[in-house]
């Protein structure tokens, strides 16, 4: 390429510039912004729905953008490569205060928007412990193999024991849990104290 290309495109960068200067619209037919209504941006900047009445020509999305062109509103965050990487690999299973940590100046609810925004999702908590073993070990199986706790009450057909009633510990029902069991493909034993 040449210098009189470079030139030539620069000489009609400044012409668009004379006429948008001229006219006070862009090449898109868009108002250009005017020092008065940077003044009424700065003036009233929190209260939105005061400058959109004074400036009613303008979208609300349009005031907004102006305010955090204009450094009154903060900045929407901009998610480069490396942080969506960085994120995609912190999300599923690391604890919550490390993620806002290597995102200090982010909110939970915005990380967790991206992170939906982009399909990433938490690895789920372990069911909680009863108490009667033979109910956590087949909470622990149904979480190995990704079972809900709908899953094995419609499979053991135990109508809805293991959604409601199952993790309450003071009154387990073993027919259910053997019920259960033996649809998770094991069996259930009894030890005495006093043996080996």
């Amino acid at each position: 390429m040449s210098l009189a290309y470079f030139a030539r495109n620069a000489a009609a960068a400044e012409r668009v510039r004379a006429q948008i200067l001229r006219t006070g619209f862009t090449l898109f037919g868009q108002r250009t912004w005017k020092a008065e209504e940077d003044l009424v941006c700065r003036l009233f900047h929190p209260d939105y729905f005061a400058i959109q009445q004074i400036l009613y020509n303008r979208t609300p999305r349009a005031v907004r953008a102006r305010c955090q062109k204009l450094g009154l509103a903060r900045r929407r965050r901009q998610w480069g490569p490396l942080d969506k990487q960085k994120l995609r690999k912190l999300y599923p299973s690391t604890s919550r205060e490390e993620i806002c940590a290597a995102f200090p100046d982010v909110a939970w609810e915005n990380i967790q928007a991206v992170a939906r925004y982009y399909g990433w999702k938490r690895n789920k908590k372990p069911y909680k412990i009863t108490g009667v073993v033979s109910l956590d070990q087949v909470r622990k199986r149904c979480y190995e193999i990704k079972w809900t706790m709908r899953d094995l009450d419609e499979e053991s057909r135990t109508k809805r024991y293991f959604q409601t009633r199952g993790y309450r510990s003071r009154h387990p029902n073993f027919k259910e849990i053997n019920r259960a069991v033996k649809t998770l493909g094991g069996q259930m034993e009894v030890r005495w104290a006093d043996e080996p």
